[in-house]
């Protein structure tokens, strides 16, 4: 009789057409998250406008007119790097806040967001209905 020895294992055809899936599923996944991201940290910029502008109208309410020294502050990635600066322009009678994308965040379709004392929201690029969700 023959001793068979059974050999477990992989060829290198199965090899190959699993690392060739998971190239495919890697090309289609990775764009999708960074738009998720994306999209996140501009949520994030676009919260802390709203903040800012409470913010201004709690001060508009006790003197009268808008704080024209309001602080810049930023919206940072998980390392630590700058996604979105945040400004305020501040008149007596007006503000406009505006959320400006870092390098890191060129591709960003919305662009520079904005906020005034009416609370009108714009985009320099892409529809409102899509940046300010």
């Amino acid at each position: 009789m023959h001793n068979r020895r059974i050999v477990g294992g992989f060829t290198l055809i199965e090899m190959l057409i699993t690392v060739a899936i998971i190239g495919i599923l890697a090309a289609i996944a990775y764009p999708s998250y960074s738009s998720y991201v994306m999209r996140g940290r501009r949520g994030q910029a676009e919260a802390t406008m709203v903040q800012m502008a409470q913010e201004q109208e709690r001060w508009f309410t006790m003197n009268n007119s808008y704080n024209a020294s309001q602080s810049a502050t930023t919206v940072t990635t998980s390392n630590g790097a700058t996604a979105y600066t945040i400004s305020t322009v501040a008149a007596s009678s007006t503000f406009t806040i505006t959320a400006s994308n870092s390098t890191t965040y060129q591709n960003d379709n919305c662009g520079t967001l904005t906020l005034d004392n009416l609370g009108t929201k714009t985009a320099a690029s892409g529809s409102v209905a899509d940046c300010w969700r």
